[in-house]
């Protein structure tokens, strides 16, 4: 038996094209439209942050916070990877992925927007603001 590895040279098949980089596959345009459509459901969600934060303690509004981002970051890789995967001609898929990244993005904004300048004011001071 002979085994003979090539190791370039003329008949070597040539590399293929490198694909997208991760920058250049986000959407800029479609995640700054679900961004903004979001905020219409960021600002209840801060709301509920903001009284759980005023109420109990701060670790206790952080928990809250966290528990549904890492719930929605999970079904938004999935729900892509669901559109990604299905035929280009059905809506359903995509409009799941839609509007759990709506969700993602409303609650991530409505944490931004409420839980870390009081964190802050808190970590720096040691006195939770009234």
């Amino acid at each position: 038996m002979t085994v003979t590895v090539d190791q370039g040279g003329w008949l070597s098949v040539p590399d293929p094209e490198p694909g997208p980089r991760w920058w250049q596959k986000i959407r800029w345009g479609y995640n700054l439209a679900l961004a903004f459509l979001s905020l219409t459901l960021a600002g209840p969600w801060g709301a509920v942050l903001a009284s759980v934060r005023d109420e109990e303690p701060l670790a206790g509004a952080w928990v809250m916070a966290l528990i549904p981002l890492v719930v929605l970051a999970f079904l938004d890789n999935a729900r892509r990877a669901e559109a990604a995967g299905a035929d280009p001609d059905l809506w359903a898929p995509k409009w799941r992925a839609a509007c759990v990244r709506l969700l993602l993005w409303a609650a991530v904004l409505g944490t931004v927007l409420t839980l870390p300048i009081t964190t802050l004011v808190y970590v720096l001071t040691g006195v939770k603001p009234a």
